[in-house]
């Protein structure tokens, strides 16, 4: 989708939480972000808020020199999560549909998106998640697919949710026989978004067939070019985060979102409620 001036708003606020995070002294914080302010008002409206948002963090990289701003809250993310993965197996072996339920424990993870905001409560996101039925829920249709597919593309998002991603991995590898799956994730730092560094060490060598893909995430439309590549090589592709559906709604690529409605633009896109889940094919 294209990107609206609220969408702006939206990537200066995100701009302003992560050079909180750095700390800088008064005047070199302000620095900063007159450069990120004069890059926002001559954006380009026909790029999506991803690939605005690539810019301004590659401007609080190149001007702070701090590579990774957000890494030690990405570690505490994944720490996070691991914290909770005996509960959410526990949760997922004791239900009726354990691969619907890993479906919605990976939805749940979603919350933690710091492009949105700085504060979350992942436990009870989980319980609050399992409760709801999907705004819109093309579970079956996922079946369906999975059930004839051999190839699987899986675009991440972020950190502490992809510890969910993987049971969710886990568990799709366990139902269904697929010769090649690939993760896609960014090769260069942005926001809470992992990073290969990020993922080392959480035991994604032990799914069989799974090849991890480290796209450069420019501030250019080659990023969307680059993922259209992958989505055209799988049977089937899975698309994780409100980032990811604001990258390639509408572009009628045949895949699943999976995402929790986060912002105003995208509730009225889908005439949903913020809080909203999906399971949705396009």
């Amino acid at each position: 989708m294209e990107s609206l001036p609220e969408c702006l708003d939206c990537i200066q606020n995100a701009a302003e939480r992560t050079l909180k995070v750095l700390q800088l002294p008064p005047d070199e914080n302000e620095r900063v972000m007159m450069k990120i302010l004069e890059y926002l008002n001559n954006a380009d409206l026909s790029f999506t808020p991803m690939e605005i948002s690539f810019g301004m963090f590659e401007i609080i990289r190149r001007e702070t020199g701090v590579d990774d701003p957000l890494k030690f809250l990405k570690r505490e993310s994944n720490h996070h999560a691991l914290e909770l993965v005996p509960r959410a197996n526990e949760l997922i072996n004791g239900s009726i549909n354990p691969l619907y339920t890993a479906i919605k424990i990976a939805i749940a993870g979603n919350i933690i998106d710091f492009g949105v905001r700085s504060e979350y409560n992942l436990s009870e996101t989980l319980d609050e998640v399992l409760r709801k039925k999907p705004f819109i829920d093309d579970y079956e249709s996922l079946l369906k697919k999975l059930s004839k597919a051999k190839t699987l593309t899986f675009l991440a998002d972020n950190a502490g949710e992809v510890v969910f991603d993987k049971l969710l991995l886990e568990r799709l590898t366990n139902l269904y026989s697929f010769e090649k799956i690939l993760l896609i994730l960014k090769k260069y730092p942005f926001g809470n978004d992992i990073v290969p560094e990020d993922v080392s060490d959480l035991g994604f060598e032990e799914i069989l067939g799974l090849e991890i893909i480290a796209l450069d995430n420019i501030p250019t439309k080659n990023y969307t070019e680059q993922i259209k590549t992958y989505i055209s090589q799988a049977d089937i592709t899975i698309a994780k985060g409100q980032g990811n559906f604001e990258l390639l709604y509408n572009k009628k690529l045949g895949l699943f979102f999976l995402f929790i409605v986060k912002c105003d633009v995208v509730k009225d896109i889908l005439n949903s409620q913020k809080g909203d889940i999906l399971i949705s094919f396009q």
